[in-house]
């Protein structure tokens, strides 16, 4: 089976995100996780066009490892910031199946991938990349009585529905501590009075 992600066009996930109010808050995730940590080296999973790499300095942050399976995204990725951010590195990759091949970095940004794919095979394989200060930053979608992919005019992102599921917090929680990785922060954010967001920020535990 094609994977529904090939199938939906940027404009339409960017509209629809946006319609939704997730791509701002996306954003500033970025942003914060940028401005908190100043990581030389940082990854990106599920990058889409690249919401939130405005936001790289490339004074502080020296690489990028911009990360999706829709090689359509990246494309549009690679043409908005290859010339702002001097050691783009894109990477074409179904995070699910494919391994992550990328030198070790200082900030693993994850934001709403884990309700597609199999939580705990995936973070084993991005834990595996985070050097020993590094961190790994998490968001992911927590709904309360109403459908996890929002309704909107752009109905190409229904066939995400299938492929979609809520993520047991507790469970990833346990399956991260397990790797020798304490949880330093949690919040959450209020998207509707139907939607927010969980952030989990990680560290590797101090020997």
């Amino acid at each position: 089976m094609v994977n529904p992600w090939l199938n939906i066009s940027h404009s339409d996930y960017e509209n629809h995100m946006f319609e939704v109010g997730q791509s701002q808050v996306l954003n500033s995730l970025v942003k914060y996780c940028l401005d908190k940590y100043y990581p030389e080296n940082f990854a990106l999973l599920g990058c889409s066009t690249g919401n939130g790499l405005e936001h790289v300095i490339p004074e502080i942050t020296k690489r990028v490892y911009a990360i999706d399976i829709n090689p359509v995204y990246l494309n549009k990725t690679k043409e908005k910031f290859d010339r702002k951010i001097g050691n783009l590195i894109l990477i074409n990759a179904d995070i699910q199946n494919d391994e992550l091949a990328i030198e070790k970095v200082d900030l693993f940004f994850i934001g709403l991938v884990l309700e597609y794919v199999e939580p705990e095979k995936v973070l084993n394989k991005i834990i595996q990349t985070i050097n020993d200060k590094g961190v790994l930053f998490i968001a992911i979608q927590k709904s309360k009585q109403t459908s996890f992919v929002s309704k909107t005019k752009y109905k190409s992102l229904e066939k995400l529905t299938d492929i979609s599921s809520e993520v047991d917090e507790s469970k990833i929680d346990r399956f991260i501590k397990s790797k020798n990785m304490e949880l330093v922060e949690r919040k959450e954010i209020e998207l509707t009075q139907y939607k927010s967001f969980i952030t989990l920020e990680y560290r590797i535990e101090e020997k």
